[in-house]
C-alpha cells in the first residue's frame, strides 16, 4: 500500500472519528444531547431553524420563565424585586410550567380526542373509556403540543428581543394539527377510571415501564392517575431504553402490552 493511500485512509478515519458523534443519534437513556429533542444539531430533520449552542433554551430558561397565573403572592413579589416586572403570565390551565421559556399553545380548549369511530358506543366495555371519562390533554401534554400541533414555531422562545419564531416543526412530526387528536392515542384521561371499565387494562401499580419504575410512576395529576404524553415518552431521553424517546422498546409490542392486557406481559 502506497504512502499516499495510507495518508488518505488516515485522514478519512480522522474525519469520521471526529464528526460522527455530532451527527449520530444519541443512544436511548443517554440524555438530551443528540436526541430528537436536541435542536442544536443540523441533522435534526424535525427542525430547520436557528441553531443555538444551548439545548435547553428552546423549552427552559433559568430566569423569567412563563409563571402560572395562579402563582403565589410571594413569587410575584420576588420576581418584581429582581427585575421590576411580574414577568410573563400563563393561563391557569398550565398548572405545570418548569421554568418554561417556550410560547404556549392557544389551542388548549378544544382538542378532538380519539373515539372508536362514527356511531361507536359511548358507554360500556366497547366504548372509548378515555372519552367516557371526559378528560382532555393535561398541562404537561399541552407543553408538548405547543410544538407538535404545529401552531407555534419551535424557535418561538424567550421574551422581548430574544423572541425567535417562524420555524415550525416538520410535517412528519405534527400531532394534533387543527386541534385534531382523533387518530392518536388518547391522553389526559384517568387511567384508573378507564381500568375500572376495561378489564384488559393492567394495574398501573403492577406493570413496569422500566426496571425500576411502574406505570404509576409515569402517570400525572395530584394522585398520579392521568395518562399524558410523558407516560410513554421520555422527553429528555433519560432512563429509557426504547426507540425515539420511548420509556421502553415497542419491539414485539412490549410497550403497548405493558398497559394493555392482550397477551403475555414481559417485564423490562
Amino acid at each position: 500500500m502506497s504512502a499516499v493511500v495510507v495518508r488518505l485512509l488516515a485522514a478519512l478515519f480522522w474525519l469520521v472519528a471526529t464528526t460522527s458523534p455530532a451527527w449520530a443519534l444519541a443512544a436511548s437513556g443517554s440524555g438530551l444531547a443528540g436526541s430528537p429533542h436536541d435542536f442544536t444539531k443540523p441533522s435534526n430533520s424535525a427542525y430547520q431553524g436557528d441553531r443555538k449552542s444551548d439545548m435547553c433554551i428552546f423549552c427552559h430558561v433559568p430566569h423569567n420563565g412563563k409563571g402560572a397565573a395562579g402563582r403565589s403572592q410571594w413569587d410575584q413579589m420576588a420576581t418584581s424585586a429582581d427585575n421590576g416586572t411580574s414577568g410573563p403570565q400563563a393561563s391557569a390551565t398550565f398548572d405545570y410550567l418548569p421554568l418554561w421559556n417556550h410560547e404556549l399553545t392557544g389551542n388548549f380548549a378544544s382538542y378532538t380526542t380519539y373515539q372508536n369511530g362514527l356511531g361507536a358506543p359511548q358507554a360500556g366495555a366497547k366504548a372509548s373509556q378515555a372519552i367516557a371519562s371526559g378528560r382532555t390533554p393535561g398541562s404537561t401534554s399541552l407543553l408538548c403540543l405547543s410544538c407538535h400541533d404545529g401552531s407555534v414555531a419551535i424557535n418561538t422562545y424567550g421574551n422581548g428581543s430574544q423572541l425567535g419564531g417562524g420555524a415550525t416543526i416538520a410535517e412528519a412530526y405534527i400531532i394534533g394539527k387543527d386541534n385534531y387528536l382523533g387518530n392518536h392515542h388518547p391522553i389526559g384521561f384517568d387511567y384508573d377510571a378507564v381500568r375500572s371499565g376495561d378489564k384488559e387494562i393492567r394495574s398501573a401499580d403492577a406493570a413496569s415501564l422500566t426496571p425500576t419504575t411502574t406505570v404509576r410512576d409515569h402517570l400525572y395529576g395530584p394522585g398520579n392517575e392521568r395518562m399524558e404524553c410523558g407516560t410513554c415518552h421520555s422527553v429528555h431521553n433519560t432512563g429509557n431504553s426504547g426507540e425515539s424517546l420511548l420509556w421502553r422498546s415497542d419491539a414485539r409490542s412490549r410497550l403497548c402490552l405493558t398497559c394493555h392486557d392482550k397477551g403475555r406481559y414481559a417485564a423490562p
